[in-house]
């Protein structure tokens, strides 16, 4: 590439990963497009706050061309042509590369549970938060099957926002948080005692309906059913030559599919490892970092020149409830006394801290929590971002 000519860098994608990878290569002087469904940046951390009605409609998404200044075309990438270097996009449309990124993330778990994928509700994209927002307005008992770090957001901050409501969360396995310290599941299954919420330990959901849902041990819960068992991604479509674990990419400490030419994955679609080569969980810290690390080295692929290894580290964890929460800074936890009542001021320079690095500070102040216009959501006229 010339000077007269920058490097055309393609990102599939526009969450965590892919914003990061295309604010990076902009700043490494390529010419970049993203390429998103539709054409908007979900903040995912925010979901169950917007879903229960604590936070705006419009904090739930924002244009990608607002956040990141660069090009993006609306529509969902088929095939790629790596002869030719070029994305086909359903339509036909076709969007030349000389460097990739796909950052096409995750989606929510097909469940095992018979009836969930026909009568569950999901919370993973700002239209599920939406949608479930009104739906939140038509009953009186909520119930929510997983307890991840979603599924205890959710009950929670639903709990705060419907006093009236009955919340109970179900979880299959002996404590919260499964994937955490067992004090971080402890100091989490006491904030939700406290909030009301009933939990129901070591017992699976056997059936789902349109009107509840049955557990194993013959309990019956009635209410509006979420499912919260988690994420999975699955790029096979997209790469079909790669390598894949669990349904992600593998990909080399540089970030490149190995079997593709110019061609690099983030986020969570990719089986990312720490600096030690151990396995990382999909995430939105992890994200932000590879997504960075990648727009780079697309930049440096495009020009001849060697990518550099992606340093990526694991910080800790946040779950925020909206006025208390859990976490860990390392291996130092929070939650316990008045911790919990840091954990939502971590959450919120977490989240600025993320918009500052795609744009600065009028960046971060333009579309920090409670930004936003209205927008009828369900017949009621609510705050939300104008999106076009």
């Amino acid at each position: 590439m010339t000077d007269q000519h920058p490097p055309r860098i393609v990102v599939i994608g526009g969450g965590y990963a892919g914003s990061h990878a295309a604010v990076a290569a902009r700043r490494a002087g390529g010419a970049v497009t993203v390429v998103d469904q539709d054409g908007l940046h979900g903040f995912l951390p925010r979901l169950a706050g917007v879903a229960a009605g604590r936070l705006r409609a419009g904090d739930a998404r924002t244009p990608l061309g607002e956040l990141l200044g660069v090009e993006v075309h609306q529509g969902s990438a088929e095939r790629l042509d790596v002869d030719r270097r070029r994305v086909e996009l359903a339509g036909g449309a076709v969007v030349p590369y000389d460097g990739l990124v796909v950052t096409v993330g995750s989606r929510t778990a097909r469940s095992p549970v018979p009836g969930a994928d026909e009568h569950a509700w999901s919370l993973h994209t700002p239209d599920d938060a939406l949608a479930l927002r009104v739906a939140l307005r038509e009953t009186s008992h909520l119930v929510v099957v997983g307890g991840g770090a979603t599924g205890v957001q959710l009950a929670a901050e639903v709990a705060a926002a419907h006093p009236t409501m009955t919340v109970r969360l179900v979880e299959a396995g002996s404590r919260l948080l499964p994937a955490e310290p067992r004090m971080l599941g402890t100091s989490m299954r006491r904030l939700l005692d406290d909030a009301g919420v009933q939990v129901h330990l070591d017992v699976h959901a056997s059936a789902i309906d349109a009107d509840g849902v049955d557990l194993a041990d013959g309990q019956r819960l009635d209410g509006l059913v979420v499912w919260a068992g988690g994420w999975e991604a699955d790029a096979s479509a997209l790469l079909p030559r790669a390598e894949f674990r669990d349904g992600r990419v593998v990909v080399a400490r540089d970030l490149t599919v190995t079997t593709y030419d110019r061609v690099l994955a983030a986020g969570d679609i990719a089986a990312h490892r720490d600096v030690l080569g151990r396995p990382l969980a999909m995430s939105a810290q992890i994200a932000v970092q590879a997504g960075a690390a990648a727009g780079a080295s697309a930049v440096a692929l495009a020009r001849g020149e060697r990518p550099t290894w992606a340093r990526l580290f694991e910080l800790g964890r946040v779950v925020d409830l909206g006025d208390r929460g859990v976490g860990r800074v390392g291996p130092v936890p929070l939650g316990w006394g008045p911790t919990a009542r840091l954990v939502p001021l971590m959450h919120l320079a977490i989240d600025l801290r993320h918009l500052a690095q795609l744009g600065g500070p009028l960046t971060a102040l333009a579309h920090a929590p409670g930004r936003g216009g209205h927008l009828d959501v369900g017949g009621h006229r609510e705050p939300l971002r104008a999106v076009g």
